[in-house]
């Protein structure tokens, strides 16, 4: 009760078999009267989150795919986003290069109308290795009853 009481207390993710093993050496083990010389390894901590009902599962990225290239997509295009960004331009801020500086200049703008400033990202951008590609879980995480 006592393993399991600490691994459902911690955050969805921070459950390892190294975190799990420095808390049996030097928390939970000690807390029950138990004292070993050498203290557990790592592998006795993943045997024991295995026997407790812990899974390593792989998570997999959703990374959207760009299917530019569809009808759908393309009349979309044509006569809704580029349309929309032609009315848009006329009170965006334009930046010029000026004797090796960049320098913007303010759009005329009517009544009620505001400034807008475009900010464009190029492509994708993904962080690689930046997040955790392992998650130990219990079944219950990955499949929650309805």
């Amino acid at each position: 009760m006592a393993l399991q009481a600490y691994l459902t207390n911690l955050a969805m993710g921070e459950v390892t078999p190294k975190r799990f093993q420095h808390a049996l050496n030097e928390r939970i083990l000690p807390s029950l009267g138990i004292e070993l010389r050498a203290g557990l390894s790592v592998s006795t901590a993943q045997r024991w989150l295995v026997k407790l009902g812990w899974r390593n599962r792989r998570l997999t990225k959703g990374v959207y795919i760009d299917r530019h290239k569809r009808e759908d997509v393309k009349t979309y295009q044509q006569d809704v986003f580029l349309p929309k960004m032609a009315e848009y331009e006329r009170m965006m801020v334009k930046w010029m290069l000026v004797r090796l500086e960049l320098k913007y200049k303010d759009p005329i703008l009517g009544p009620g109308e505001k400034r807008i400033v475009s900010i464009f990202q190029d492509e994708s951008s993904f962080h690689v290795n930046e997040y955790k590609q392992t998650l130990w879980c219990t079944p219950e995480t990955l499949h929650p009853s309805e």
